[in-house]
């Protein structure tokens, strides 16, 4: 299978990538940069694309099995102020627009687009539990998620499978959400954000490419799926499990007014949080390697 991936050289796609060479597949990477992003590998081609001048990009989709678009500025790591948020906002809107018109006038099209969203598409709703067909949220990603999958949804016209994947709180040494959250902990001064009971909606990295590659194969697969864990956890309840995974103590919560300081606008996002389901990835048959927070934890840390 011939799969074209945006997005590769990311915390998600770097996996993704390895685990598609494993399996056999052939795949074309799809990179800004000329600068060589994986070891020469003959099942790996990289092809420099710009999003100013992209009709290159039909070449290579024309003919491909499936397209997986990971492409985004991250959504942490700096303050959203308008041109952060513009650039957030761009960066998916704009490679998720270069895809589906590459489809478009493909002339052999793929069987089936995976483009990532998050579950930021619910925005807030308090301890209710949410579906993928709970209605999306008004806030600021709940927007951009929609308008995300608007541009997803275009290429169904025209035959292709696609599947709208609202990811999680992904896990994995080295980088994700724990990339931020394990230096307090190791530093003897880890606690819960706010009043800890936001909900987190989390998959383990290995959960989440072996979704992926479920959706792939699964023609029954396509629309919004949700890339969570069956067992979303309070932000307390995770960061005391943290704790005693790393055998750490868990007492310096960091009260919300500290957070909305430091961070902005983007303390709504960990203060809120949605208690999400996998309720169609369950439907399908999906089995979850890493389905209790605490197992996940363990696995990816030790």
């Amino acid at each position: 299978m011939k799969v074209v991936v945006t997005g590769a050289t990311g915390f998600i796609g770097r996996a993704l990538i390895e685990a598609l060479i494993k399996q056999g597949e052939d795949v074309i990477v799809l990179s800004r940069s000329s600068a060589r992003k994986f070891e020469p590998n003959p099942k790996i081609r990289q092809v420099v694309w710009n999003p100013e001048n992209p009709t290159g990009v039909v070449t290579e989709v024309d003919g491909a099995d499936a397209v997986i678009n990971l492409a985004g500025e991250p959504i942490v790591g700096k303050r959203w102020n308008k041109g952060q948020k513009r650039k957030i906002t761009e960066s998916r809107i704009n490679s998720t627009q270069i895809v589906a018109n590459s489809i478009k006038n493909a002339l052999h099209k793929p069987r089936v687009l995976v483009n990532a969203s998050a579950v930021g598409y619910y925005g807030s709703h308090g301890n209710e539990s949410l579906t993928e067909e709970s209605a999306p949220g008004a806030d600021f990603l709940a927007q951009l998620c929609k308008a995300w999958e608007a541009h997803a949804v275009r290429v169904e016209d025209f035959n292709v499978r696609v599947v709208r994947l609202r990811i999680g709180i992904v896990l994995d040494r080295g980088g994700g959400a724990l990339k931020f959250m394990l230096p307090p902990f190791k530093m003897f001064m880890g606690g819960w954000l706010g009043g800890g009971n936001q909900w987190m909606s989390w998959i383990a990295r290995e959960d989440l490419i072996r979704l992926i590659l479920f959706c792939l194969d699964h023609e029954q697969a396509r629309g919004a799926v949700n890339a969570v864990s069956p067992q979303a956890v309070t932000n307390k309840a995770f960061s005391l499990v943290l704790a005693q995974v790393l055998k750490r103590p868990c007492f310096m919560p960091v009260p919300g007014f500290a957070l909305k300081f430091l961070l902005g606008e983007v303390s709504q996002m960990l203060l809120t949080g949605q208690r999400v389901i996998p309720k169609k990835a369950q439907e399908l048959g999906f089995s979850f390697r890493h389905s209790e927070i605490r197992n996940a934890l363990e696995a990816v840390l030790r």
